[in-house]
């Protein structure tokens, strides 16, 4: 008879050897691992959800958080380079309660300035006055000459009129008043876009002055039917005189983008005259 002692392989249908207490302290570990990655991954993702960049604070008691971006209707820069924008608040916004202070971020380079407006006012604390453009001045690192400026909030090109463009209007005793101009929001239906800017002088006694601005393109801008009866220089570009309605003359001159328009107004009860309408325009420096 053989021995059978000897060590034998394990029945594969049979019941499993009983753990030793090394593998059940392995067990333990491995168990106590996984436990231990799942609570970290579980905090983990607890902070990235509480304190990450998708979090909206909470709005003050009893306000309605508002962030929007703001579209602006159209820039102005004076005569020493410093940028301007007009902005309204979207339509449908909450009535006055208060002060409204838009703000604008500004990206710069060498062919153009992105200028975006941003209102973080909360509902019932700031708003517009009524339906008037605000003037926000927009700090820039240089004179902005002749780059291209562009609304952030959707990447369109918007209007911009340049002061250096315009004729110098001469002020004092013996020349003209600039009247204040207040540029409103769109309505529909509306005949002048936002975007159309406005000048006007005045003077004791007549005759007065007004200016337009214009994007190109637009029907306001399309040269006058009737033939010119003068050609000028406005600010090194060309302009043409052009008869409109009796004894009014309307000088317009066109610079990349902008179409300006000028018009000479008699006071009521008086007659003008083309020979009138040079005498103001040599006046303003135009000639």
């Amino acid at each position: 008879m053989s021995d059978a002692r000897g060590a034998h392989p394990a029945d594969p249908g049979g019941p499993a050897d009983p753990p030793t207490p090394a593998r059940q302290r392995r067990t333990v570990v491995a168990a106590a691992v996984v436990t231990l990655v799942l609570l970290l991954g579980t905090a983990w993702w607890y902070v990235a959800t509480r304190d990450g960049p998708t979090r909206t604070p909470p709005a003050p008691a009893g306000l309605a958080a508002e962030k929007t971006g703001l579209t602006w209707w159209m820039g102005r820069v004076d005569r020493a380079g410093s940028l301007s924008v007009y902005v309204s608040r979207a339509p449908g916004g909450p009535p006055c309660a208060g002060a409204w202070l838009p703000r604008a971020t500004v990206t710069v380079d060498t062919a153009t300035v992105t200028v975006t407006v941003h209102d973080d006012s909360a509902t019932g604390i700031g708003c517009a006055s009524d339906d008037k453009l605000a003037e926000l001045r927009i700090d820039l690192p240089e004179p902005l000459a002749g780059r291209t400026v562009r609304d952030g909030y959707d990447d369109g090109r918007r209007p911009v009129y340049r002061e250096a463009d315009l004729p110098v209007v001469p002020d004092g005793s013996d020349g003209w008043s600039e009247v204040p101009t207040t540029f409103t929001a769109p309505r529909p239906g509306d005949y002048e876009p936002p975007g159309a800017w406005a000048l006007s002088y005045t003077r004791s006694g007549g005759p007065d002055i007004r200016i337009r601005g214009y994007p190109s393109g637009h029907a306001l801008a399309a040269a006058p039917d009737t033939d010119p009866v003068g050609t000028v220089e406005v600010a090194g570009a060309r302009g043409t005189i052009h008869p409109y309605g009796e004894g009014r003359f309307r000088l317009r001159w066109e610079v990349p983008g902008t179409v300006y328009l000028l018009d000479v107004l008699p006071r009521e009860g008086q007659a003008g005259s083309l020979s009138q309408t040079r005498d103001v325009l040599a006046r303003v420096g135009v000639g």
